[in-house]
C-alpha cells in the first residue's frame, strides 16, 4: 500500500494542476491524503508509548487518520509529559480506553469524512459521559466541530449574533424559499473546512439547481470522498459582501486574534492574513462565546460589518495553526483576561508551538487535572 501511494506521490509532483483537480473531483483520495500526511509526521515511526519518569500524568492521545494528532505528540515531548497513542476506531475501543491507564485524553477529531465525524461524535461522548473520562477538547466542543447546522442552532439558542441563516430538510420548503429570497445567497455543506463546499448563488436557477442536487445525488465538497456525498438538507446564509473577518482564538486562558484577508469571494482558506491587534469588542465577543459554551479550545471566526456589527460566522474547536496566532507591532503575543479589573493584559511571547497543542496540553495538565492529580502549575516539565 505504501509503495503504491509512494509512486502516486512521485507522479503527483509532475502532474499538471488541472489534472490533479479532475482526479480529486472524480475519485476517492482520502487514503492517499492520509499517506501523504503521514510522510510529514516526524513521529509516525516512533513507539506509541512515550514515558517521562517525572511526568505529572499520562495522557492518551487519540490517533487521527490524517495525523493531525502529531501536534499533541510534539507538545508532550517538549513539555515532558508521558503519553500513549490510542486508536478508538477499533472494534474493541472501549477495552483499549479502559485498560490504557491514562489520566485524560487529547483529541483532534477528523473532519474530512462523514463516517469518521460520526465515529468521533459517538465515541467521545461515550468516553466522557458513560466511562467518566476526561476528554479535551470536551465532547460539547467536538460535537460542534465541522457541523455548520449544529453551529447555527447553538448560536441561535444562545442568543449570539450571527449572519442570517436558513436550514431546510424539506425540499419543497427550500425551493419556495429560493424563489423569493434576496440574492446572492451563500450555500454551505455542513461538513467542509476552508471554503470547500461553499457556493455563492447569484441567481435563482443556481439556487434551485443546488437544492435539486442536495436532495438527489448529493454534494461533495472539494477534497472530500466521492463515496460520501452530503444530501438531504441545505444550508443557506445571507451574503455579506464587504465584511472583515477575524480569527479569534481561545486556548485555556490565552486569547489570540488576527484578521483573515479575502481572496476572491472567500476569507476562509485564503492563506492571507494581517497582523492587526484585535480591538477590545472582538476580545469581549470571543470571551462571551467561549464562556457561554464552557469552551477552552475554540476558534471563533467573527465578521465585522461596515456598520461595526460583530457576527459569529463559525466555531471550530481545532483548526489549522501557524506558529503564531497574533502579533502586536510585529511581536508574537497573547492576551490574558483580568476578571477582577475587567481588563485585557497583553503578554509578549511565542505561545503557539505544535499547532497550538502546547497550550492545550499545558491547560489540560495544570488546569483541568490540577486538582485531581495535585499537579503544580509551576511543575518544571511544564514551564515555558
Amino acid at each position: 500500500m505504501a509503495h503504491k501511494y509512494g509512486f502516486l506521490r512521485s507522479l503527483s509532483k509532475v502532474t499538471p494542476g488541472f489534472i490533479k483537480r479532475f482526479v480529486r473531483r472524480h475519485t476517492a483520495v482520502c487514503e492517499y491524503d492520509a499517506f501523504v500526511n503521514e510522510q510529514f509526521n516526524p513521529y509516525a515511526n516512533d513507539a506509541p508509548v512515550f514515558t517521562v519518569p517525572e511526568s505529572p500524568c499520562t495522557l492518551g492521545i487519540i490517533q487521527e487518520v490524517y495525523h493531525n494528532h502529531q501536534g499533541y505528540l510534539g507538545a508532550c515531548r517538549e513539555l515532558g509529559v508521558s503519553y500513549k497513542l490510542l486508536d478508538i476506531a477499533r472494534s474493541d475501543w472501549i477495552r483499549v480506553v479502559e485498560e490504557s491507564g491514562c489520566d485524560a485524553f487529547l483529541v483532534w477529531p477528523a473532519g474530512h469524512s462523514i463516517v469518521w465525524k460520526e465515529m468521533y461524535d459517538d465515541r467521545l461522548r461515550i468516553m466522557e459521559q458513560e466511562l467518566g473520562k476526561v476528554v479535551f477538547p470536551d465532547c460539547n466542543a467536538t460535537w460542534l466541530y465541522e457541523n455548520k447546522r449544529r453551529g447555527h442552532d447553538w448560536l441561535t439558542a444562545n442568543g449570539i449574533p450571527h449572519p442570517r441563516t436558513w436550514v431546510f430538510y424539506d425540499r419543497r420548503e427550500a425551493e419556495e424559499f429560493a424563489r423569493q429570497a434576496d440574492l446572492p445567497l451563500v450555500f454551505k455543506t455542513s461538513l467542509g473546512g476552508c471554503h470547500h463546499g461553499v457556493r455563492i448563488l447569484r441567481n435563482r436557477s443556481q439556487a434551485l439547481r443546488t437544492i435539486r442536487q442536495a436532495f438527489t445525488r448529493g454534494i461533495v465538497p472539494e477534497r472530500h470522498s466521492i463515496l460520501e456525498p452530503q444530501r438531504g438538507s441545505v444550508y443557506f446564509q445571507e451574503y455579506l459582501p464587504n465584511v472583515l473577518e477575524w480569527r479569534m482564538i481561545r486556548l485555556g486562558d490565552s486569547y489570540f486574534g488576527h484578521r483573515k484577508e479575502r481572496v476572491g469571494d472567500y476569507h476562509s482558506g485564503s492563506g492571507e492574513w494581517t497582523w492587526l491587534e484585535p480591538p477590545r469588542p472582538l476580545l469581549d465577543m470571543l470571551r462571551r462565546v467561549t464562556q457561554k459554551g464552557g469552551f477552552t479550545s475554540m476558534d471563533v471566526d467573527i465578521f465585522e460589518t461596515e456598520k461595526g456589527e460583530l457576527l459569529v460566522n463559525e466555531l471550530q474547536t481545532v483548526f489549522g495553526a501557524r506558529l503564531d496566532q497574533m502579533k502586536v507591532n510585529g511581536v508574537p503575543a497573547r492576551y490574558l483576561y483580568d476578571e477582577d479589573a475587567d481588563r485585557w493584559i497583553l503578554e509578549e511571547g511565542s505561545f503557539c508551538r505544535n499547532a497550538c497543542c502546547n497550550l492545550r496540553v499545558e491547560y489540560l495538565v495544570t488546569g483541568i487535572l490540577k486538582k485531581a492529580l495535585k499537579v503544580s502549575p509551576c511543575s518544571p516539565c511544564l514551564s515555558h
